[in-house]
């Protein structure tokens, strides 16, 4: 393969953001047009997002956002991101197992033995965040 086949084939291939903004434009006649709304309002708030220069001076804004995050929003949303990281379309959205879903690749999804080890990684990584977010809570009670 020559240098030029390679520069063809990675023009070919869309950017995950054009693969998100497709998979989007799927979802435009299949979802109820509120809940489809939340979910468009949710991806290009994250474009804008990213798009933005990050600094230890100026990190992100916090933009409070209103949507209703229901299932339907969530489960489209998780499968956007998924698209958005892995620059791949076929997501799946698994229960991790503590009250919490996330998305993977069909391949790890069709590997019963990995998917439960991945799970297992989510699950301790979402206990260690709640301590987190236990403490801050305290350190910030205390402070008022």
């Amino acid at each position: 393969m020559s240098d030029h086949d390679d520069h063809e084939s990675a023009a070919a291939t869309p950017a995950p953001n054009e693969l998100a903004k497709f998979y989007l434009d799927t979802l435009e006649n299949l979802m109820d047009p509120a809940e489809y709304a939340d979910l468009r309002t949710l991806f290009f708030t994250l474009l804008g997002e990213m798009a933005e220069p990050i600094t230890a001076d100026d990190p992100p804004s916090e933009r409070r956002l209103d949507i209703d995050l229901n299932p339907a929003v969530l489960d489209e949303w998780l499968t956007v991101m998924g698209i958005l990281g892995s620059g791949r379309m076929d997501q799946t959205i698994v229960e991790v197992g503590d009250g919490s879903r996330t998305v993977v690749d069909s391949e790890l999804a069709a590997e019963p033995e990995a998917l439960a080890a991945f799970c297992a990684q989510v699950r301790e990584r979402n206990r260690v965040r709640e301590q987190e977010r236990e403490i801050l809570k305290g350190i910030e009670a205390s402070s008022t």
